[in-house]
């Protein structure tokens, strides 16, 4: 069977994220409104999809002044930030393992004549030298975590993530940050942090999808695709959501289907995943069903969203083949992606893919899947340990990502952002409950006999044209048939959109 392609060229793919989609899909373009001045989740979408959303990678004034807003928002958390950090400094250069560390650092001897240049250099040398030696004690120690928990050496991992802790700091460099993150002080003084950051949450939202590209590349791809498989003569489109959270994927959806005169219906999927669940939803269900309805209602769109769980979705889809032959049947799922602040068990996912290739066997739809872990990429990993350092490979990379785009008065800020978004995915307890899901068998197989939408290659330059601003990031192309559209951090991969059809 001939492999469909998505993600056909539409422009600039700036053009396509900020404004409107290109012609090849007919009317199903994106314009945003332009109003910015309420960006409050709580009473409009608009804020997200302005015609001045800035790319994917902005430049440093546009990111200097998003991110000074931000940093007006934030109050008083830099004050909270800078004790809690400096308390956790005592707590480090008065422990036995920071006192190990120093005495690992030979210091030179004072020459006898030094002018003040040299002394300033004999200083810098020494934290740098001071510095490295943290961050290789930092890895060796996360290593050993990782192969104690693979042989069950329990006391052992509890003594290393205990030094860990000694080493670890919320304000350090990567790997500093993500042991703070997996140390027994998160715990303590990271709820702390969390609390202080979600008082600010709306601001923080709105900042970091518009200045990160991961949810954006995500929800575009995954339209994208939607749009293109649907048939001219479909009057009615289904599309039911795996994980709807905020409903910040379907605004553009909204648009696209009122310009096509065609009715939308959004079914929710309501999963309890309490033991992945770190983090509390922002917004409930019923907060999101009211802002997509009014925002379809602007439109004049006629939008219906519900919430089902798996056994009432099965025999609503089951009583649905009986019925209307005009409508197109989607099954979305986006998951792991950072601005969602919660993981997701596989299992689920799986479960999830199953009822979608059964529901459109011998019927018109599509599947599109973004994935924003890196569960996937680490199957043929040997053990626990080598699927630990897969995880912390991954979360290094989208910790240095974030970095790189923060200017260093903002640590503030960043330090906000990285326990709302990153700190929920870092946990040895959730990475070993996916661990034992993918010896386990559960790990998505390649299209579930649904046929593979393949990657546009002319897509695929465009995207690279965009992105050649910034070496750092890059769009491939994988999938064993080429169905996969990747984002890439310095070689990591950080998202992967692909998509089947019926």
């Amino acid at each position: 069977m001939t492999q469909q392609e998505f993600l056909q060229p539409s422009g600039p793919f700036h053009t396509v994220i900020n404004s409107t989609l290109d012609d090849e899909l007919g009317t199903c373009d994106f314009n945003f409104d332009d109003d910015t001045s309420d960006y409050s989740l709580t009473s409009n979408f608009s804020y997200l999809f302005s015609n001045e959303m800035i790319p994917f990678l902005p430049c440093d004034d546009e990111l200097q002044a998003m991110m000074n807003e931000f940093s007006m928002e934030l109050g008083n958390f830099e004050s909270v930030f800078s004790d809690k950090v400096k308390d956790f400094g005592t707590s480090f250069d008065n422990s036995e393992g920071s006192l190990s560390l120093l005495s690992q650092v030979s210091s030179p001897s004072t020459p006898t004549k030094s002018s003040e240049a040299s002394m300033d250099s004999t200083v810098t040398f020494l934290g740098e030298d001071m510095e490295i030696d943290n961050q290789l004690g930092v890895l060796h120690l996360l290593q050993a975590y990782g192969e104690a928990v693979e042989k069950e050496q329990r006391e052992l991992a509890d003594v290393i993530i205990r030094c860990l802790s000694d080493k670890a700091s919320p304000a350090g460099e990567t790997l500093e940050r993500l042991a703070y993150n997996l140390s027994p002080d998160f715990e303590k003084k990271g709820d702390y942090l969390m609390q202080e950051s979600r008082k600010n949450f709306e601001a923080a939202f709105k900042a970091f999808y518009q200045i990160f590209p991961y949810g954006r590349f995500a929800h575009f791809a995954a339209n994208s695709a939607i749009l293109e498989s649907i048939p001219d003569d479909a009057e009615h489109v289904h599309i039911v959501d795996f994980d709807m959270g905020e409903g910040i994927q379907w605004p553009s959806m909204i648009e696209a289907m009122a310009r096509q005169n065609r009715t939308l219906r959004l079914t929710s999927v309501k999963i309890e995943d309490s033991e992945f669940a770190r983090v509390p939803r922002q917004w409930s269900f019923e907060e999101t069903r009211t802002q997509l309805c009014d925002y379809a209602r602007d439109f004049g769109l006629k939008l219906k969203v519900e919430e089902m769980d798996f056994e009432e979705l099965v025999w609503e889809m089951k009583r649905k083949k009986k019925g209307c032959s005009k409508e197109w049947s989607v099954f979305n799922c986006i998951v792991e992606l950072p601005h969602m602040g919660r993981s997701r068990s596989r299992k689920h996912v799986i479960e999830f893919l199953q009822v979608a290739k059964e529901m459109l066997c011998g019927s018109g739809g599509i599947v599109t899947l973004g994935d924003g872990d890196a569960c996937e990429k680490l199957i043929g990993s040997s053990g626990f340990g080598s699927f630990f350092e897969g995880y912390l490979e991954h979360y290094q990379a989208v910790l240095e990502s974030m970095k790189t785009s923060f200017h260093t008065q903002l640590a503030g800020a960043r330090m906000a952002m990285e326990c709302l978004f990153v700190a929920p995915y870092i946990s040895s307890h959730c990475w070993l409950q996916k661990w034992e899901e993918i010896r386990q068998g559960y790990h998505l197989q390649a299209g579930f006999g649904l046929e593979k939408c393949e990657v546009s290659k002319d897509f695929l330059m465009e995207a690279k044209e965009l992105m050649k601003g910034e070496s750092s990031y890059e769009v491939t192309i994988g999938g064993h048939s080429k169905n996969e559209i990747i984002l890439e951090w310095r070689g990591t991969p950080l998202v992967r959109v692909s998509a089947w059809r019926s």
